[in-house]
């Protein structure tokens, strides 16, 4: 078993760790970082940049994926729950539906006031989230950022479907108002129709993710991302965590079973390896319930129930219509073969436009 020294190691390479480490790369030049992802690199490759390829990506053979399998029960007529999350450098921003998203204010402000959690409010989170993001439609809206490295635009195409679904639900006349921006934090966004927003370039209408954000898009002299690298545990001095142990994730899903590699931290060690698994790494190495640790053979190093519970995640449904001639759909792209979609293809890398990118449907109802 070799054993590296790094002043801070990421265990996992997905949204959260790029944005923190190449940030933490950027501030102190002097640190020698270390990301460690299970998954894949994503610079500047087709299935990853261009918007349109979004719903391939999950039927994609390429493993760009990790798919989750819930035990079911009672709740879900005894049918499993499979969630699947981002394996590539980038993380979920990498492969995802690019919805742009932000929850209400309030929820900020529950962290803090009802979690206890100081510093976690909506002051405190609102300008983090602005510092990040170019709000390419209005540069100068109060609640949006003007120079962050992430690019949120609308379709630079109408999507004749989502149009149709908005101005449905308009003449509705049951309450919910119609706003141009559900994300900018106030009362009148909210329970409104509007069109939906994305993280994608409208100059480039190339997907807008952490990895070519944050990592990408400049040289790291101090940084090593170093992919195919599973988490297997974090290795601890007492209580102190001081590296990690991890396997050669090619080998491993080739041959089986492989020799951990150790690699050690003399500052700091940082779970980033999302919402499975950063439990699952803190379970292997010993912190968790005692009954789970029991039950898998694991030492307790510290005694955690929380670890690994109270998941919460929503559900997607996809459902058929049948739609008019007119109607214009991303169904091409989505059942289309290679040689019906090159036009499309051809389309993207000469203007960055069409279908390409796009996204799904664009009218929505928050």
């Amino acid at each position: 078993m070799s054993s590296t020294y790094y002043d801070v190691i990421f265990a996992g390479g997905g949204a959260s760790a790029c944005v923190t480490a190449g940030r933490l790369a950027d501030a102190d030049p002097t640190l020698k970082i270390l990301v460690l992802e299970a998954g894949s690199h994503s610079k500047d490759l087709y299935y990853h940049v261009q918007p349109g390829r979004f719903f391939s990506n999950i039927l994609a053979q390429k493993p760009i994926l990790s798919f989750h399998v819930g035990q079911g029960g009672k709740g879900t007529g005894e049918r499993s729950h499979i969630v699947a999350s981002g394996r590539a450098v980038g993380g979920g921003s990498s492969i995802n539906f690019l919805m742009y998203t932000r929850p209400a204010a309030s929820d900020f402000d529950d962290w803090e006031s009802v979690h206890g959690n100081t510093g976690w409010g909506s002051k405190e989170i609102i300008p983090l989230l602005n510092k990040a993001e170019t709000y390419q439609p209005n540069p100068t809206h109060p609640a949006h950022g003007s120079s962050g490295p992430i690019k949120i635009s609308f379709a630079s195409a109408g999507n004749n479907v989502g149009e149709e679904m908005i101005s449905v639900g308009q003449a509705l006349k049951d309450d919910r108002g119609s706003t141009d921006d559900i994300n900018d934090f106030s009362s009148k966004s909210l329970n409104s129709w509007s069109m939906l927003i994305r993280y994608i370039d409208s100059i480039t209408g190339r997907r807008s993710d952490a990895a070519h954000g944050y990592i990408y898009n400049k040289e790291h002299p101090n940084l090593v991302v170093q992919t195919n690298s599973k988490v297997l545990r974090v290795i601890f001095d007492g209580t102190r965590a001081v590296g990690v142990e991890y396997v050669d994730d090619t080998i491993g899903r080739a041959r089986g079973a492989v020799e951990p590699i150790s690699v050690r931290a003399a500052r700091l060690v940082v779970l980033s390896s999302g919402a499975f698994g950063s439990p699952a790494i803190l379970e292997r190495s010993g912190v968790g319930s005692p009954e789970i640790l029991e039950k898998n053979g694991v030492e307790q190093l510290v005694n955690l129930p929380g670890v690994g519970k109270n998941y919460m995640d929503h559900n997607a449904i996809f459902t058929s219509y049948l739609a008019s001639e007119n109607a214009t759909t991303m169904d091409l792209v989505f059942r289309g073969n290679e040689n019906e979609v090159q036009t499309l293809a051809d389309q993207w890398t000469k203007e960055g436009k069409g279908l390409f990118a796009n996204k799904d449907v664009d009218g929505i109802q928050d």
